[in-house]
């Protein structure tokens, strides 16, 4: 396949250039990979955050640019451009897939390979990241936050009890120097 840029095919100051590569194996327990039967799976699109289909959420997918079938020991490409910067946008491909060998690039550059993650629908998928990161911070405290909560309630209780012991051991110090003085008028009337 040729090489192309980002200024060759896109504009440069909203669009990235998606370049996907794959390779079919020689061999395979069928003559050929058939789309409809689901053997080759792969996306491009959004990454799925909260019970959201990466299926539905998809730029491209394996059916935009071949619906019949792949030929075995073929290599197959798919270029496209996307929006730039795109949140959580990402590669995404059954691990059945029967894939010898692929690569992503954007904007020529080659991407990591693809981890597993967990897709709700489709089960295990491998995943390469394409774009930043934008979901939305996880509204719990971290372990350090939970952690200084505690340790500040436990520091109020303790202050408040030292406090508390203070301002008792002042009151009984004062009942005991009012009990041992001698009440001038009671001395009189006897």
């Amino acid at each position: 396949m040729g090489s192309c840029t980002v200024g060759d095919l896109c504009d440069e100051q909203t669009q990235d250039l998606f370049d996907l590569e794959l390779r079919t194996p020689a061999k395979y327990e069928w003559a050929s990979l058939d789309t409809y039967s689901n053997e080759m799976r792969w996306d491009f699109g959004y990454t799925e955050y909260e019970g959201v289909d990466w299926r539905s959420q998809r730029l491209l997918d394996d059916n935009d640019y071949n619906n019949r079938a792949y030929d075995l020991d073929s290599s197959y490409g798919a270029i496209a451009c996307v929006p730039k910067d795109g949140c959580d946008l990402s590669f995404n491909m059954t691990p059945e897939s029967p894939v010898e060998s692929y690569t992503v690039k954007k904007n020529g550059i080659q991407l990591d390979g693809g981890q597993e993650v967990d897709a709700v629908n489709y089960g295990e998928v491998l995943m390469t990241p394409f774009g930043q990161n934008c979901s939305q911070p996880s509204k719990s405290l971290s372990g350090g936050a939970i952690a200084g909560v505690v340790i500040a309630c436990l520091l109020s209780v303790t202050a408040v009890g030292a406090i508390g012991f203070a301002w008792y051991k002042r009151r009984q110090s004062q009942s005991s120097t009012e009990e041992g003085e001698e009440d001038p008028l009671r001395e009189s009337l006897l």
